[in-house]
């Protein structure tokens, strides 16, 4: 278990006492004054904003742990709903910022979907949460009215609470993270054929979540990851895709060849790969493997390998 987990357990069961201890209402101002002592530790009072008259409903929920959903959310003069974690309450009024709604004009939203760990100002080292744990949502006015998030940014200068009796208006609720048991998947069929040596057909390729088909020649056999692929495929969008026409020796983004056609029968061998940068572009190559890897399963690269049978013209 990593420390943010661990303080995660620590934290549930310390506020799970204060709830059997206390009633509704009384948890929540405990909640409040804790927001409000952390804001005021972390800023010295400055990350206060004026009183106005604002509410917040999150409740708990399970999500994928990329975004979470703030169920009401009322800003008299418009602004944002911030999302913190557990460090909030130890004082840390900026670093517990893990996510922040779009800006929202005045008035009362609903069901605002925010999501973490994209914040103006913050390199997370995460992309999703790592474990189920308590979440608090702060509405956030818009003070120097650029509709931007600037309160990480600016060190509480600037976008600060909205407030009640000059205490954050808060809302915790715990986050169950759901994980996704549908990795991404692919299958391609290469068949034998006959070819005047530009150019191939892969049968069919499934790629759950779209990108491309390459084709290798054996030397990826040795290991030759890179310089193997002779050909690749136009983007696919996700879904199945049948009669794939590949040309050979043309077409891969930082690949130099020597020959224009393949000169004698080769076994040959197509492979899907992704379009993780999603830029419609190969990028496997030009950079060195980092975009663009390869469908997988159980860790093994999806391939399919075919004899392609050269034919001279008129036969």
């Amino acid at each position: 278990m990593s420390e943010r987990d661990n303080a995660g357990e620590t934290g549930r069961t310390a506020r799970e006492t204060v709830g059997d201890a206390l009633d509704g209402t009384s948890r929540r101002r405990f909640l409040t004054m804790a927001a409000a002592t952390g804001a005021a530790v972390a800023l010295g009072g400055t990350a206060i904003a004026d009183e106005h008259e604002s509410t917040v409903t999150f409740d708990d929920q399970t999500t994928d742990g990329k975004t979470v959903t703030v169920a009401a959310a009322t800003l008299p003069e418009g602004g944002f709903v911030a999302i913190h974690d557990e460090r909030l309450l130890d004082g840390d009024a900026l670093g517990s910022v893990v996510g922040v709604s779009e800006y929202l004009d005045e008035g009362t939203h609903e069901d605002v979907e925010v999501a973490l760990f994209d914040v103006k100002g913050v390199d997370f080292e995460e992309e999703t949460l790592e474990g189920d744990q308590t979440l608090i949502a702060m509405p956030h006015l818009d003070t120097d009215g650029n509709e931007e998030y600037d309160f990480v940014e600016t060190e509480g200068e600037e976008d600060g609470p909205y407030t009640v009796d000059d205490e954050p208006v808060v809302d915790d609720a715990m986050i169950t993270v759901e994980a996704d048991d549908e990795e991404p998947m692919a299958e391609v069929c290469f068949r034998d054929q006959e070819s005047d040596g530009t150019s191939v057909w892969v049968h069919e390729a499934t790629l759950s979540e779209g990108g491309f088909v390459t084709v290798h020649d054996a030397t990826l056999l040795d290991g030759a990851v890179f310089d193997s692929v002779i050909g690749v495929s136009e983007v696919l969008d996700a879904g199945t895709h049948g009669e794939i026409e590949i040309a050979l020796f043309e077409g891969v983004p930082g690949a130099e060849f020597e020959m224009e056609m393949l000169e004698e029968d080769a076994t040959l061998i197509a492979m899907p790969h992704f379009d993780t940068d999603e830029d419609g572009d190969y990028d496997f190559l030009t950079s060195e493997g980092e975009e663009d890897g390869p469908y997988t399963v159980d860790g093994e690269p999806v391939v399919d390998d075919a004899t392609i049978t050269v034919h001279g013209d008129g036969c």
